[in-house]
């Protein structure tokens, strides 16, 4: 590893990551208000994903920023998510044969467009984006000054920006509306690994390479500015129906600076069962929806673990942390005992 020094709060940070990423699809406040519900799981959640491609930014890249690094490194990184995807492909080919997913008359172009850019489940597009991400900021990096790829890759973000939150205003612009229009016939959103995965990425390495001590109190200050900031930008994108997606904000730049920077002065030994959970939990979650679902309609519950959001939010963490942390275990176990 690059890195010398253990970042305890990165670790536990993951496991309320991976758990926002689960309120996310499962809107734990829909039932209680509908404007709550938007301001957590479309507007603060939001963090989750970011916070994941800065962890991963933070770790693998400050040493090819100013520098060659090993490349080793990085085919190793590609080969470990590229395995990963593969697994998580093959354990949703059940649920995507039940949906009819094969049933596509143009099939073959809809598994190309998944693989590379959508994810074949709707929430592993966060896999090719990482490795996308990762191999468009190496190469900037081979081509550039670290200065121009921050530029290149805030450019990359807003072009994103106008095909998601901000979607409604590049509809009215005829040239606009067609540039998006082509985008979208490769993939569904831009919140992939091209437009939306290299700046947190990016973002995440230059603060790995930094020394620069960190002053608390103007970085509790301008997280707190910059998520009234974020929270308002939401509401009023929300208000004025103007996002086609929700995934992506101006203020979610300068918020994960800010809240990443705090986190890292949480440091003291690293929890790497939590690392392997959160991932875990991150892959499995759809899949105890779906069998929180099942079990509430085979029991008459219906009421309780699908209409009551809050009480469906805990099943479906509760249960996606347990098969999470028992398989970890047992995984991290059985690689001891065959070393």
């Amino acid at each position: 590893m690059y890195k010398t020094k253990e970042y305890e709060g990165i670790d536990y940070f993951r496991v309320i990551a991976a758990m926002l990423i689960i309120a996310i699809h499962t809107s734990p406040l829909s039932s209680v208000n509908d404007t709550a519900d938007f301001v957590f799981t479309r507007i603060i959640a939001r963090i989750g994903v970011p916070f994941f491609f800065m962890t991963t930014g933070f770790f693998l890249l400050p040493q090819y920023i100013g520098k060659t690094g090993p490349r080793d490194n990085l085919i190793r990184f590609f080969k470990k998510v590229l395995r990963l995807y593969a697994i998580a492909i093959l354990l949703y080919l059940p649920v995507n044969i039940y949906a009819g997913y094969f049933n596509d008359t143009s099939l073959f172009p809809k598994i190309i467009k998944d693989v590379v850019f959508d994810g074949t489940f709707y929430h592993l597009w966060y896999l090719p984006a990482v490795i996308m991400g990762v191999g468009i900021v190496y190469v900037l990096l081979k081509m550039c000054k670290p200065k121009n790829v921050f530029y290149i890759t805030v450019m990359l973000y807003v072009v994103g920006l106008f095909g998601d939150s901000y979607y409604g205003i590049a509809q009215k612009i005829p040239f606009l509306k067609s540039s998006y229009d082509l985008i979208f016939k490769f993939s569904d959103y831009t919140r992939n690994g091209i437009f939306f995965a290299p700046i947190f990425l990016f973002l995440g390495g230059m603060i790995g390479k930094s020394n620069k001590r960190v002053h608390v109190k103007k970085h509790v200050m301008g997280l707190i500015v910059s998520t009234i900031l974020l929270l308002s930008e939401g509401l009023c994108l929300n208000n004025f129906s103007l996002q086609r997606h929700d995934s992506m904000y101006f203020m979610l730049l300068p918020c994960m600076y800010f809240l990443f920077q705090l986190v890292l002065l949480w440091q003291g030994r690293s929890k790497k069962i939590l690392r392997k959970v959160s991932m875990c939990v991150y892959l499995v979650h759809p899949f105890f929806i779906i069998l929180v679902r099942g079990f509430a309609k085979l029991t008459d519950l219906s009421w309780l673990l699908i209409d009551n959001s809050i009480v469906h939010y805990l099943m479906v963490v509760i249960t996606s942390f347990i098969f999470s942390f028992f398989y970890s275990t047992v995984a991290s176990r059985k690689r001891i005992g065959n070393s």
